[in-house]
């Protein structure tokens, strides 16, 4: 067994010590007629990872602790790991990720990792410490702090790293961004993000009875760095989003695709001030629905006032948007001074209010021009194609997607508290309530097995 990199745990984050250099990754991807890409997670979104993934790179193996085609959502979109390995018999199975780098390592240029988000700190690290490019799926991570030391780590690294939001790859941020910068909206005061979700049991008190563990699935597997405890039925596949320990609610499943609507085109980092005005976590879980307040510096004249809300709530008196507007059950209103921006989940489907604006626009020829580079092809072809330029997509960890995820992240903090938190975007921590600063961090000692060393 060759030696594995090795991660230095240094105070509050764990530091990268690699002895591969980019260069060398560099080299290596260049030799190659395409990418080889392992995929961690081949059932449910894997499964999509997959097939996608399948038309611009070499696949060359998969990982899924999950075999039971039985133990699966009952959904036409969450398929089991079965239908991938039926659909790529040659492709060499594993349930342990930290086995296939060690039989594999040489064989493997990128990975892809579509897992339940309390695995995707760990994995994330063993990737990096392998010198592996990668493709996370959102959110990025659990934790507040995950995403600051995967930030250092990919940073340290040199390997290319893209976030699964696609819609950051797409058209309906850059018109976003390019309205605004025009001035088509005038000065923004407000955004607001809403969603449907969760569609999967939250507000929990207690976990549900033990029961037995399937047949073909790897429970202590599934568990990784968490807590050990017996297998409740209800947690795996699907629903363990609502729970704390593997999940990050409601906001950490959509917020990084519908948030990124104004996050990008309206250039914003940290924000200053959270507070949760409905919906507090219990012990184990978070809310069944809840609304944050968050507060932004923004470009223009005054800060800039973001409302998340889930769990069925849904903004109400929009300037500019009709009463009788029937909201859609995720979506995004960025309110300026002569005009409000919608979007959909993806940003996909962009308009204007008042109603009768944008024709208006388009009458006049007064739409700005289509000045931000766009993505050719999807969001998996830009991080193939990243990979072979060696040059970072436009979801890269570093750049954007852990400073992005901790943003959403402050939320979930913000649920264990009464009261607003005041938010150092320099120090990163909160200056009002030093308790708080906790909360940023896992709640328990994560299986150090599971992490490189």
């Amino acid at each position: 067994m060759k030696t594995r990199r090795h991660f230095i745990k240094t105070s509050s984050k764990i530091a990268l010590a690699t002895t591969l250099a980019p260069s060398i990754i560099r080299a290596q991807n260049l030799n190659q007629n395409k990418v080889r890409v392992a995929v961690i997670g081949v059932g449910g979104r894997g499964y999509h990872n997959v097939r996608n993934l399948s038309k611009y790179a070499e696949l060359v193996a998969f990982c899924d602790v999950n075999d039971n085609s039985n133990l699966r959502r009952n959904s036409k979109y969450y398929k089991p790991a079965t239908e991938s390995y039926a659909a790529y018999p040659n492709v060499p199975r594993f349930k342990d990720y930290r086995v296939m780098f060690d039989q594999m390592r040489d064989q493997i240029d990128a990975v892809s990792v579509a897992v339940p988000d309390h695995m995707h700190y760990p994995i994330a690290l063993w990737t990096f410490a392998e010198g592996k490019h990668l493709l996370m799926e959102k959110p990025l991570t659990r934790t507040f702090e995950e995403a600051m030391i995967l930030k250092d780590a990919a940073k340290k690294s040199g390997v290319i790293t893209q976030m699964g939001n696609q819609g950051h790859a797409g058209e309906g941020v850059r018109l976003i961004q390019e309205w605004i910068d025009a001035g088509i909206i005038g000065e923004v005061s407000s955004v607001y993000h809403w969603t449907d979700r969760p569609i999967w049991p939250q507000g929990m008190q207690a976990f549900n009875p033990t029961t037995n563990i399937p047949q073909g699935f790897d429970w202590n597997l599934w568990q990784g760095i968490a807590p050990k405890r017996s297998f409740h039925q209800g947690i795996a596949p699907f629903d363990w989003r609502g729970y704390r320990d593997y999940g990050s609610g409601a906001i950490g499943d959509i917020a990084c695709h519908c948030m990124d609507a104004s996050y990008t085109p309206l250039g914003l980092k940290s924000p200053t001030r959270i507070e949760a005005v409905e919906g507090w976590v219990s012990d184990i879980a978070f809310p069944s629905r809840s609304h944050i307040d968050f507060e932004f510096m923004s470009k223009f004249s005054k800060p800039i006032t973001m409302q998340w809300m889930d769990g069925g709530l849904r903004p109400a008196d929009i300037p500019f948007v009709p009463e009788d507007y029937k909201m859609p059950r995720t979506g995004t209103f960025i309110v300026g001074q002569k005009g409000t921006i919608r979007s959909d989940i993806y940003s996909k489907s962009i308009g204007l209010f008042p109603l009768n604006y944008l024709r208006e626009l388009k009458q006049d020829k007064a739409l700005p021009p289509k000045t931000l580079p766009r993505v050719k092809g999807d969001h998996f072809k830009e991080w193939i194609d990243a990979i072979q330029a060696n040059k970072q997509p436009g979801s890269n960890i570093v750049d954007y997607a852990a400073d992005f995820t901790a943003t959403a992240l402050l939320g979930t903090a913000a649920m264990a508290v009464e009261g607003s938190l005041d938010f150092d975007p320099t120090e990163l921590r909160f200056t009002n309530n030093r308790a708080a600063n906790d909360l940023l961090k896992s709640e328990y000692e994560y299986r150090k097995e599971f992490l490189p060393g």
